[in-house]
C-alpha cells in the first residue's frame, strides 16, 4: 500500500514549520510516506495533479487551506461524478464516508482520500486515514551494515518481511520492517532481537525509548553542547515526558563559557583547543557536576562551512558520553552541510549513550 501527501495552498509553499506539523501528525499513523507534493491553489493543472496522485497511490492525505479546501472538494466531486453538499459547515462531496471538523474521508475504487482544512498556528485536524500495513522500526548499534544484514535478510525471507535500511550516523542504522501479505512480523522482530540482544532496539523513536527506559530506571541525562548548539536538548524535549529524565543542559559555544559554566580549565583550552578529546572530557565532568545527572553527552567540533584547518578540517567533531565512573570519547569526521554534520554528531552522542548506559537501555 503506497501513501502520499498533497499540500495544496500558498501557505504550504512558504511555511516549513506548518508543513512539518502536518507531516508529524501523519507519521503517527504511517511510518512511511512514499511521496509529498506541493501545489499552489491557482495551478491551472491542479485537477490533473490530484487525479494523477489518486491514480498512483492507495492512501492520500490532501492538506488544504481555507482558500484551497473548496477547490479540492470541487475537484473530487468532478473526478467521481458527485455533487457537493453542505455538511458540518463545509462543502463536501456527497459520497464522503466519514466527516469531522475540518476533515473528511472519501473511499473510492479501493482508495482512501482524506481532505483536511489546516490553518496556520492551529492544531492539525484529525486524520481519518487507516493504515492497513503492519510495520516496526528497529535500530542497530555498533555493527557494520554487512554484519547485520547478512543475518537479517534470510530471517526476513523466512517470515516474509520487507526490510528497508538507512544509516543515521556512524555505526547506527535504522531499519523499517514491513509485513507482507502472509508475513509474521512479531516473530521476525522476536527472532531479530535474539540475534542481536545487545545491539538492537525496537522503537519508533530512540528519544521516546530513552525517556521510557530512563523513567523506569530513575535516571537523568544532561548535555554539554558546543557545535550542535542545543540540538540534543531540542530533539529530546520534542518528546512528551522528557522532564522525567532531563532537568537541563548547557550550550557552551565560546571558550570563556566552557570555562565559566562547565569548569573546563583554561590550560586545557589553550593547550589542546576547544575541539579536542581533553576539552570534551572536561565538558562531560562539568555537565555531570552542574546538573547532578547520571549521564552526560558532550560535543565540540567544527560544523562548517568555515572554521576548519588542515589539522582539524570541517566535520571534525569530538563526541563523548560518560557517567561518574567512565567516559567514551571519539574523534569523528562527518560530511555534509552544517545542519547535517550537527545531526550526525548529535545522533552519534546518542549512540555512545546506549553504549555507556547499556545496562539501563538494552
Amino acid at each position: 500500500m503506497k501513501n502520499a501527501i498533497l499540500f495544496i495552498g500558498q501557505d504550504f509553499l512558504i511555511n516549513d514549520a506548518f508543513v512539518a506539523s502536518i507531516e508529524r501528525t501523519m507519521y503517527k499513523q504511517f511510518i512511511n510516506i512514499h511521496a509529498k507534493e506541493f501545489f499552489h491553489d491557482k495551478d491551472k493543472d491542479l485537477i490533473l495533479h490530484v487525479s494523477k496522485t489518486i491514480e498512483n497511490f492507495d492512501t492520500i492525505l490532501i492538506a488544504t487551506t481555507s482558500q484551497s479546501f473548496p477547490i479540492v472538494s470541487k475537484i473530487l466531486s468532478t473526478l467521481y461524478e458527485d455533487n457537493l453538499i453542505a455538511k458540518e459547515g463545509m462543502l463536501v462531496p456527497s459520497k464522503v464516508s466519514e466527516i469531522e471538523k475540518d476533515s473528511y474521508i472519501l473511499y473510492a475504487q479501493d482508495k482512501q482520500i482524506n481532505v483536511i482544512q489546516a490553518e496556520v498556528c492551529k492544531k492539525v485536524p484529525k486524520i481519518l486515514l487507516e493504515n492497513g500495513i503492519e510495520s516496526a522500526i528497529l535500530h542497530i548499534f555498533d555493527l557494520e551494515y554487512e554484519e547485520f544484514i547478512e543475518k537479517l535478510s534470510p530471517l526476513a525471507r523466512t517470515f516474509e518481511i520487507e526490510i528497508q535500511t538507512t544509516k543515521l550516523t556512524h555505526n547506527l542504522y535504522k531499519i523499517l520492517a514491513i509485513n507482507k501479505k502472509f508475513g509474521d512480523l512479531p516473530m521476525f522482530v522476536q527472532n531479530a532481537k535474539l540475534l542481536f540482544p545487545n545491539n538492537m532496539i525496537i522503537a519508533h523513536n530512540l528519544f521516546e525509548y530513552l525517556i521510557d527506559r530512563f523513567t523506569i530506571a530513575h535516571k537523568k541525562i544532561t548535555f554539554a553542547e558546543s557545535c550542535t548548539g542545543g540540538l540534543l536538548a531540542s530533539m529530546l524535549t520534542k518528546i512528551p515526558g522528557a522532564s522525567n529524565i532531563f532537568d537541563g543542559s548547557l550550550v557552551t559555544y565560546a571558550n570563556e563559557i566552557k570555562h565559566a559554566w562547565l569548569g573546563v580549565r583554561n590550560e586545557t583550552l589553550m593547550k589542546y583547543g576547544a575541539v579536542s578529546h581533553e576539552t570534551v572530557e572536561e565538558m562531560i565532568e562539568g555537565a555531570l557536576k552542574s546538573s547532578e545527572s547520571d549521564y552526560a553527552i558532550a560535543i565540540s567540533g567544527i560544523a562548517g562551512p568555515g572554521g576548519g584547518s588542515k589539522e582539524k578540517p570541517v566535520g571534525t567533531v569530538f563526541v563523548g558520553c560518560g557517567d561518574t565512573n567512565q567516559s567514551i570519547i571519539h574523534k569523528m569526521h562527518f560530511e555534509g552541510d552544517r545542519n547535517y554534520v550537527q545531526y550526525q554528531a548529535a545522533m552519534y552522542g546518542v549512540k555512545l549513550l546506549f553504549e555507556i548506559a547499556s545496562d539501563d537501555l538494552f
